[in-house]
This record gives structure tokens, sequence and C-alpha cells, in this order.
């Protein structure tokens, strides 16, 4: 114990020397945020007398004899039949949380049963070995198993049969469980517990179908006569409880007071400086970080390196090595890990990482996960990850116990990265970010009534979750209208010649699905939704795919076929689409200082005319190509906001083309600050400005029906209005660029200024002063 503390010290004092010769020396300018936060004792409880004494001596035997206050009070809360979330900082023994009261039902009970959802296939098998080992520890038989894609089909039957933790992933839940309910009944006869990992992960429309399968679940489970008691884990996001309870369908307790010890962390933000000032272009944030991260090698931190797509870490990778090799160090040291290495691979890195045999590893998200690495002493994020909670589980997977940590985020040239680096109180302070979840949007909730009835009919009277059961019965009224339901007596039942589960992707709402196949070899890549494909496969589009970077070559809607060829361009593509929008109803309106804002339902019809060619990394406009394709509509949900040109100052030159501009440039920049707020993709929100009766910026959300983006950016509206100032105001461009509002263009007023003006005088009075 003495030797692992000694090298402990001494690798804390190698970071420290690096950080300091950072800060001291000529780049020290380019570091935006330096923050170390104070080590943290444990605080321990002891263990309930409820548990087991066989599951106590295997926690002690495991190390785990002292657990975690958090820990202990989340057992407590199970035992008496309460759902918990959990949401304590990543490496604090949350998967403890759950495994133990799994442990403790087992224990008593042989015939007790419990069922885990992990996001992905990976962290499912990691996992599946801690629950085995603690199982085995125990003195209790290992009879856990995955069941996912990948089991093979002689072990299904088995694992129906006997497994008593049967772990798996929404998607088969949703397609390879709950509609052959019947056989699993002895299993849902004894189902007790159900964890769901990683929750925060199911938000957006992936969320809102993941709620409606938790209703199937507890529909089925109650007919086999079973009531399960639910319990999460989460990343610290504003609401987890509130999450939880939507997703579950039931009060759910929060756990969020950590217990877990912790050393000194110091997080950090890199910001390249600029390739092209006047343009706004920086530098590679992948050369940065490669540059960074072969300076903590070479000192001998262990170093994990995140980078965005499969392409980037083969990138960073080759950097890495190349720096090292020059500097006489042994490149192999380094190794890359990403999807589409064989699992054997992936295997083989994550021990070589976990002993200490590498130096460091570039990967995407695959690590981001709680999949057991070892201990590290550092993590370099190449580009802000999407969401802080994203960016916070990264980060700590560093120092993940005792000694000193360095998380350092090297910011892109994205609006969001550059603001984030200007606001580190979005980073270091109480997370801002809400994530969002809608399981009543129309196209859901009829997709997965279909899925319940195929699953068992539905009696009148019978509630959906929480439906209440006339509304229930109204949704079922309308699929029996539609042919895909028939009311027989009083009960409803599917009548679907296919098989309905089969039909509908967790992923989208309502559009048909296009499927993305290779050119020459004919073997399906992805499945994308109708609208995104309009977006992101028409032709000569470039398709970027887990890393790899694709050319359209034909999109066939009929058929719903994209085919695509491998290519290695220069740019990207950015889709042009004009977009009408007509008001349907609007719900809510208010007025602000030289205007009004409002939410409500809108029809949009969306047509893409043209694409741009974007370069890598600068963003420079390469170019354009005409795309034609037939316009698409939809109803969804928006918030627009309504300025009088009259009442905003400093429009000069046409105050209804200054207003449209500046509209524009505000659209550019709300349009992120609202990802950030709203924990969704950019996609998953799109902006249009139009002209009547006056130019109207509208915001809406991308998913057919909605899913509640729009109504929560209303209500958010006065502090993200207050952020979009702060993200164009800080801005170093005088005009505006792709980092803020938007390039701007020659001999037209700054659009950076109509933007300030515009969001200004929407702003309530001392919101944003």
């Amino acid at each position: 114990m003495r030797a692992v503390t000694g090298e402990r010290d001494e690798r804390g004092t190698a970071l420290r020397r690096v950080i300091d010769g950072w800060t001291q020396g000529r780049d020290g300018a380019r570091f935006a945020v330096d923050v170390t936060s104070l080590p943290r004792a444990a605080s321990h409880a002891r263990i309930p007398d409820f548990v087991p004494e066989a599951v106590a001596g295997a926690l002690a035997a495991l190390g785990a004899g002292k657990p975690y206050a958090h820990q202990v009070e989340a057992w407590e809360l199970i035992e008496r039949g309460r759902s918990v979330v959990v949401a304590t900082p990543t490496a604090s023994g949350k998967t403890l949380c759950y495994n133990v009261p799994v442990l403790c039902a087992l224990a008593r009970d042989p015939e007790a049963r419990a069922l885990y959802l992990f996001p992905t296939k990976a962290l499912a098998r990691d996992q599946e070995q801690a629950v085995r080992a603690l199982m085995e520890a125990s003195g209790l038989a290992p009879a856990v198993a995955v069941y996912d894609g990948d089991t093979p089909a002689d072990h299904r039957r088995a694992i129906r049969g006997s497994a008593r933790v049967v772990i798996t992933n929404p998607d088969m839940l949703h397609t390879g469980i709950l509609p052959h309910h019947t056989r699993w009944a002895p299993f849902f006869a004894r189902l007790g517990l159900v964890v769901v990992d990683e929750l925060h992960q199911y938000r957006g429309v992936f969320g809102s179908h993941v709620a409606n399968v938790m209703r199937r679940l507890g529909r089925v489970a109650a007919f086999h006569g079973s009531k399960p008691v639910f319990a999460a884990s989460s990343a610290t996001i504003r609401n987890p409880d509130d999450l939880a309870a939507t997703l579950f369908g039931r009060e759910v307790t929060l756990v969020s007071r950590s217990g877990a010890p912790s050393g000194p962390r110091t997080f950090m933000v890199y910001n390249p400086g600029f390739a092209n000032e006047a343009l706004g272009i920086r530098r590679s944030a992948i050369k940065a970080a490669a540059r960074l991260s072969a300076d903590l090698v070479a000192a001998g931190v262990k170093t994990l390196v995140f980078c965005q797509t499969r392409q980037s870490v083969e990138i960073c990778l080759r950097y890495l090595r190349d720096r090292l090799a020059s500097e006489g160090r042994d490149p192999s040291r380094v190794r890359g890990y990403r999807g589409g290495y064989l699992p054997s691979l992936r295997r083989e890195i994550e021990t070589s990482l976990r002993d200490g045999v590498l130096d460091a590893v570039v990967a995407t998200n695959a690590l981001e996960l709680g999949i057991d690495v070892g201990a590290l002493d550092a993590v370099v994020m190449a580009g802000y990850p999407g969401t802080i909670a994203a960016l916070h589980q990264r980060g700590g997977r560093a120092g993940r116990r005792f000694g000193p940590s360095l998380s350092l985020l090297v910011a892109g040239p994205g609006p969001l990265d550059q603001f984030l680096a200007r606001e580190p109180a979005y980073l270091t302070g109480s997370s801002p970010e809400a994530a969002l979840v809608a399981p009543d949007n129309v196209e859901v909730l009829l997709a997965h009534l279909t899925c319940a009835a195929f699953e068992l009919p539905f009696p009148k009277g019978e509630r959906f979750g929480s439906l209440e059961a006339s509304d229930t019965e109204a949704a079922l009224e309308c699929l029996a209208d539609e042919g895909r339901l028939s009311l027989s007596g009083d009960r409803y039942y599917d009548i679907g010649s296919a098989f309905a589960a089969a039909q509908v992707s967790l992923r989208s709402a309502g559009e048909s699905r296009v499927t993305v196949v290779g050119e020459e070899s004919g073997e399906p890549l992805a499945d994308v939704d109708g609208r995104r494909a309009r977006l992101e496969l028409h032709e000569q589009a470039v398709y970027q795919h887990e890393g790899e970077t694709f050319e359209v070559t034909r999109l066939d809607l009929e058929a719903r076929r994209a085919h695509v060829r491998p290519v290695d361009p220069v740019y990207y593509t950015a889709p042009v689409c004009h977009a009408d929008v007509s008001v349907l109803e609007e719900r809510e309106r208010r007025a602000v200082p030289a205007g009004a804002v409002a939410t409500g339902d809108v029809r949009v019809t969306e047509e893409v005319v043209a694409f741009k060619k974007i370069r890598f990394h600068t963003h420079e406009n390469l170019g354009m190509g005409p795309v034609s394709l037939p316009p698409l509509s939809m109803d969804t949900e928006a918030v627009w906001l309504a300025p009088d040109a009259a009442a905003v100052p400093g429009l000069k030159h046409g105050p209804e083309g200054d207003l449209a501009a500046g509209l524009e440039g505000l659209g550019h920049a709300l349009h992120q600050i609202a990802s950030l707020r709203l924990m969704c993709d950019a996609r998953d929100l799109s902006f249009v400005v139009r002209g009547a009766p006056g130019p109207t910026l509208f915001l809406y959300d991308a998913a057919a029906g909605g899913v509640g983006l729009a109504a929560r950016l209303y209500d958010e509206l006065p502090a993200a209005l207050a952020d979009t100032l702060r993200l164009v105001r800080g801005c170093g461009c005088a005009r505006g660029c792709p980092s803020c509002v938007g390039p701007g263009e020659e001999g037209r007023p700054p659009v950076k200024l109509l933007a300030v003006a515009v969001a200004s005088a929407l702003a309530p009075d001392g919101e944003v002063r």
C-alpha cells in the first residue's frame, strides 16, 4: 500500500509540474479556466442489519465493508419499497447503490429476479462481471446474463429459464422481451427490482420512447403478478428526480449527497489561438489536445484523451504518437479505442490501461461511461462533448479516488465551446441542464399503445402509465379508427399484420426511417429518420457516421434507401433549407420591452434547396450545390419572438431589413444556447425567420409533435437571452463569425451589432444589463 501511495504522490507531483509549466509559459494566456477543488473526505455509514450476513461479508471481501453514506441511504429507501435515483459524481460508487439491494433480494428469496438496463453493450458486459463477482462472493450461484442482440439463439432459452439477473438495453426490452413476455412468465412473476443506469441518457425523443417502454414493462409485470421497484443512477443534472418520475411513472426519491472521497481535482479550459483572426477561424482543437497530452505522457501522467468521432480519434492518435516518437519515446504505449474495433481488441486495450501497461488512450465516448479502466491522472477532451453532464462524466474518469487529477477541455471553434470558455461558471457551478421527455407526444404514444395492445389486450377503463383512463381510451379509439386496433366486447385488440414493436424505432417520432447502405457492399450502415434524411442524405451530401466519411450517391425516398460510398473530402456539407411556419394555436404570450414572445403549435413546411460545402476545422464556405427534393410538412411546437422594429434602437439601414438580419444572427446564437440549457442536440431544434406580418424568429422542435423543448425554452427565455448576449458580446470578432452569430458579409450592416440590438430590446428590464 505504501508503494502504491508513493507512486500516486510521484504522479501527482509530475502533474502539478506540467500544469505549472503550461500556465507560466508563453501559452499561459490561452488557459481560460484553471480551478482546483479541495479534496473531500469520505463519509461512511454502518451496513444496515437487514443486509444478509453473506452479502455483508462479500462487501468486506471486495473492499467495500465500510459503505459510503449515500449508498446506505439508497439501500434503506429501496428496502422500504421506494424507487430511487442516485445522482452523485462520477466514481462515487453508484453501482453498489443498486447492486446490494439486488443481492439482498437474491439471498433471501431463491426465486427473486432483477432486470438491469444499460445504454451500451460494452457497459452491460462490464457490469455483468461486477454483478457476477458480487454474487460469487456472497455464495450465490452466478445466475446473471446479458440478453441483447449479440446473445446466441441457443443461449436465449436458458437465460429466460434460469437467469436471476438479466442485463439488457431499452431496444432489446422493446423488441425482444416485452412482445414475448409469455416466454418470460417465471421471470416477470418474481421481478422485484428494475435498475436503469445512466438515466440522463434517456431524454428527448429517445427518452419519450423509453418512458413508454417503461409503461409497457409495468403493465406486463402487473399481468404476471409483480410490481417492481425502480433504482436509477444519473449524472448530476438539474432535474434527475423529475426525469426519473416521468420515465417510471411513479414517485421517486433523490439521493444526491455523496459520501465518497475525492482527491484535489484541477479543471482547466484551453482555448486555441486564431489561425485567421479576421475571419474568426481558430487553430485545431485536435492538434492542441495532442500537444498537451504529449506533455502529460512525457511527465509520466496516465492520460485518457476524448475525441468526438472515430476519425478524430485516429487523427489525434497519429499526432500524439508522432510527437512522442520525435522526443524518443515509445509510441506503442499509446493506443486508440473506438467503435469499429473488434471486441477482443477493445478488451485488450481496457486491460492494458487498467494494468498500467499503457501511458495513454485516445478514445471516443465508448469510454465515457462506467467501464473500469483503473487509475488515471488526467483526462483531455478535444472539444466540448455536447452536454455539461458528459463533460463531467469524462473528466471524472481521472482521479477516481484519492490522488490529484486533471480534467482539461480544449475548446473547439463552435459557439458553445467559445461561450463556455468565457463563462466558466457553467462548467464549475451547478448544472443548468434539464433533461426533458414527453411520453404523451401523440406520435410516440400511439406507437407504443399499439405495441402494448400486441402484448396484452386493453380493457376499457385501463390507464396507460400516468394517462387518465379517458385519455387512454380516446387514444385507443383513434387507433381503432385507423384500423390498427379492433374493439371486441370491452377490449381493444391488436390486428396489425406486422410485428408491432419491430415497426417502432426508439429514436424517431412518427417519421419513416431511411436506411443508409453501402453502394458496393449493399450492407446497411445506419437508420435515419425521414426528416433528418432530407437534411443529411440528399445526393452529394457528405455523410459522417461513427467517424467514417461517405458521399451520398442516391437518395430513394420511396424505397427509403440512401446509397453511399466512402470518400476522404476536405469539407462537410450543410443543408440550405427554406422553411415556412404557420401558427396553428397560440398557447401563451407575454409582452416584452420591444414586442412579444409566444409559444404554441405550428405547422412547418421544410424544403432543402441547396447545400454548402464547409471546410473541416476552419469552417470556410467552399461553395454550394443544388438539391431537388419535395417539401415536407409536420406539426410541432415552437416558441417565437416578434419584435417591433420601431422599438429596437440601432436599426439604421432600413428597419425591416436590419431587423430580419438581426433576428437571423440572434437565432444562430440562441439556437446554441437553447441546446445547452435544454440538454439536447442542436439538431433537435431548428430556427427560421419569417416576415409576415413583421420579421419573427421561430425556434421549433424538430420532432413531429414536439417533446417539450419549445415550452421549456419559452419559460427560460429571459435567462437564455441573457446567455445569448454574453455569447455574442464576448466573442472577439467585429462583425460576426461562426463562433457567435454566423459570418458577416461585406457591404452589409454588421450582423453582430444587429443581433445584440434585437436581443437587448427583447430582454426584460434588468435581465441582461
